[in-house]
């Protein structure tokens, strides 16, 4: 069981992101309206202005104001019913109920004092409010001026008017105005009028700037880990870099030091993540220490070109679902490594990429790429109208120590002639392409039977025409659009003998509708396989008059004019590319707030449904959602897979929300994943609670085992949140809805 609490940012935010595009905090306040007077006055004008019903003055140095007073400064402006202006003090004094305004606050008082040689103002029993963003209080004195602004025995809060449901309390606020930040003395935390917490000094933002700080700690427990406790402190070292460092104890495995480093510049952009543990005391002695890396870093260099490196690396298999990270998924069985360097020509498009996975548990390694080198074509190259040249090129060096053909060169050079005929309501293409490819393979055992060289040329035809026609149509009394798209695909690639190719980056696609137009039924080129097919399909669709899509229905097929070879091969053991499938897709906007989707792949040989899926769903708002759904595989790796789930989200009450999502697995008759959550919002806080119950995955299991001896876990969560004071970006359903296993998915509209 797991139990965690998530706390606010006191000095920092720590979620802000140095990117442009961050979205913005969703909040109920509303920016005050200003005065017209005010956007028409000059901040270095140092004139007073004063306006009244009537005004008294005495020896041509005291002056008193009676009746709708106005008195204008600079970029300030303040009524009240009487006032009263010193020349000999420089000073203006005002009471009975005054309203103040500048550039970024409002104030009611009882009492104002001005010192114009100064431009400071001390303003008593104030109660203030930000113009441009939430935030607002009260003082027993508030000192104005144009850099700081300071509260005595003062309450801040980003709640809306007469709500009060959390306010922070100090003998002594002062807030900053062009850096963003306020400091308090003595301050208590109080919620519903009830102290949570005293800090004897604290710093908070007011706006979205980063300051150097600690940030409130994350404290948790759990049986894996024990008591564990996280104290982040945020470090702001320039406007377009930072660090965070936290601290973490685990009482049953260790200290733990986590770091986060951002950076962004006109040309790059990245995170570095390291996460390390000298020793875990809940493992044998001699384990060594364990650590998580991680770089996601893009390069701009030019219009032209650009880099990007994605790496992460853990020290053991066990690491992420024992110790967990923020930047992984706990149940990750594989890492990602690519390095990416590609320059985009007007004539040539280039691409050099060193791209690996390190597979975690007991799993065989996948191939390393060290380099892949590709090149193409830009843009068609014109023979003699209309007929096009395009062509690609690539070269790729493999290694794998535990493979038995541990490194292999591949050299592959595709032409390809094309006589496009493009229309509105009709598509023509014919292409004829020459696929040439080479490979060097090498095996660290000397007694492997292996081909070390192998050429393969293949020929390729491919023939495809779309036509788009349309209508109005009648939709249950509704104006409406219907549209008939039939298409087809002649396709020839004939046969040869690939079993002594290695599989390198190669694995089998699936059938889907879109799927039966593909030219290849692999995704990589160490198979292609054998063609003389036609493929028919159409589409139909309606729209509204509005165009949004009410319907759509797919369904193809693939008929083989001449049956492909059969081929004993690991990668098609069960399904080989002789399969004639049957794809069909549908989606119905069925009634209002209702969809229903569908899709489905049919073997014709074997008569037998290859996979299936299906939803219904009602989007009743943001905050009312309802989805049952159906999946079905008859071969993940050798296993068949069917899983039953339901999720949704409600409205309990005002606030209130409502979210749970269940997974079965129908073959194995057992829960797969289980979500409840309740949780209350409102404009200025919210706090939610998660029950989790899951399978845990088994890295030391084989794949065969994987869903019969899978164990569950349960977990508690609890996520409180002060909304404007250091927050997070997001507290919406959105997010419960994509915890677990399975998220939430729509399905796919054109309009969506």
């Amino acid at each position: 069981m797991k139990v965690w609490f998530t706390g606010i940012t006191i000095t920092g935010l720590l979620c802000s992101q140095l990117q442009a595009n961050e979205p913005v905090i969703p909040m109920c306040y509303q920016p005050l309206t200003q005065p017209a007077v005010l956007g028409n006055l000059d901040p270095d004008d140092n004139t007073v202005r004063i306006n009244s019903d009537d005004a008294d003055l005495r020896g041509n140095q005291t002056a008193f104001f009676n009746g709708n007073v106005e008195i204008i400064h600079r970029d300030t402006l303040l009524t009240a019913p009487t006032a009263r202006f010193s020349r000999t003090e420089r000073r203006i004094f005002a009471d009975g109920g005054i309203e103040y305004f500048d550039s970024s606050l409002n104030v009611s008082a009882s009492s104002f004092i001005a010192n114009t040689a100064d431009n400071e103002a001390v303003i008593s029993d104030a109660h203030y409010q930000f113009i441009a963003q939430a935030g607002r209080g009260y003082a027993e004195r508030l000192q104005a001026s144009p850099e700081q602004i300071r509260l005595d025995q003062a309450l801040f809060t980003t709640c809306p008017t007469q709500d009060d449901s959390w306010a922070l309390h100090a003998s002594d606020i002062k807030i900053n105005k062009g850096e963003g930040w306020g400091s308090a003395s003595n301050a208590i935390f109080k919620v519903k009028d009830i102290p949570v917490f005293y800090l004897p000094y604290l710093t908070f933002p007011v706006n979205e700037q980063r300051k150097t700080g600690l940030l409130l700690p994350k404290i948790g427990s759990s049986q894996l880990l024990g008591l564990d406790v996280e104290l982040p402190y945020y470090i702001n070292l320039a406007e377009n870099y930072d660090l965070t460092l936290t601290p973490r104890y685990m009482s049953k495995r260790g200290t733990q030091l986590k770091s986060e480093f951002r950076y962004l510049t006109t040309a790059h952009q990245g995170i570095m993540q390291l996460e390390y543990l000298n020793a875990d005391n809940d493992k044998p002695a001699g384990f060594g220490s364990r650590y998580l890396s991680h770089l996601n870093h893009r390069s701009d260099f030019t219009a032209n070109w650009r880099g990007y490196i994605d790496f992460t690396d853990v020290s053991d298999d066990a690491y992420l679902t024992e110790l967990g990270s923020d930047y992984t998924n706990q149940s990750d069985t594989q890492l990602y490594r690519e390095a990416t360097l590609a320059h985009y020509g007007e004539n040539i498009n280039s691409k050099i990429r060193l791209q690996g996975f390190e597979i975690l548990g007991n799993f065989s390694d996948a191939y390393k790429t060290l380099p892949e080198i590709q090149l193409s074509s830009a843009r068609p190259l014109p023979v003699f109208k209309p007929l096009q040249l395009v062509w690609q090129a690539s070269y790729a060096h493999f290694k794998n120590d535990t493979a038995l053909l541990s490194t292999a060169n591949r050299l592959h050079l595709e032409p390809t002639l094309r006589l496009p005929f493009i229309t509105p309501a009709l598509e023509f293409t014919a292409e004829a392409s020459m696929l040439y490819t080479y490979y060097q393979q090498d095996s660290n055992q000397q007694t492997a039977d292996i081909d070390r060289s192998v050429t393969r040329t293949l020929p390729k035809l491919r023939l495809y025409s779309r036509l788009n026609l349309e209508r109005e149509y009648d939709w249950f009394g509704e104006p409406a659009l219907q549209t008939f798209e039939p298409q087809i695909q002649y396709l020839y690639i004939p046969y040869r003998q690939q079993n002594n190719i290695g599989l390198y980056d190669t694995t089998r696609l699936q059938d889907d509708y879109y799927g039966l137009f593909r030219q290849n039924r692999f995704s990589g080129i160490d198979r292609i396989n054998e063609a003389n097919q036609l493929t028919v399909g159409w589409t139909t669709r309606f729209y509204d008059n509005v165009d949004n899509e009410l319907f759509r229905f797919s369904l193809g097929q693939i008929f083989f004019l001449q049956d492909p070879v059969e081929t004993a091969d690991n990668l098609t053991e069960n399904q080989t590319a002789t399969d004639s499938v049957l794809a069909a897709e549908m989606i119905w906007h069925w009634y209002r707030k209702w969809y229903f989707s569908a899709a489905t792949q049919y073997d014709i040989d074997g008569q037998q449904i290859i996979k299936s899926n299906a939803s219904l769903d009602y989007r009743g708002s943001e905050n009312t959602l309802l989805q049952l759904n159906h999946r079905y595989s008859r071969a993940v790796s050798g296993l068949e897979i069917q899983q039953l789930g339901v999720l949704g989200t409600v409205p309990l009450a005002k606030n209130w929300q409502l979210v749970a999502s269940y997974y079965r697995d129908v073959t194995n008759h057992r829960m797969i994943d289980a979500n409840f959550g309740v949780q209350y919002e409102s404009c200025c806080w919210a706090v939610r609670l998660v029950a989790r119950r899951h399978i845990v995955a088994n890295l030391d299991t084989n794949i065969d085992n994987a869903l019969q001896f899978g164990e569950l876990d349960s977990g508690l969560s609890l996520q409180f949140v002060l909304k404007g004071f250091g927050d997070k970006a997001g507290f919406g359903v959105s997010d419960m809805l994509s915890n677990g296993i399975f998220g939430y998915r729509r399905p796919y509209l054109l309009t969506n």
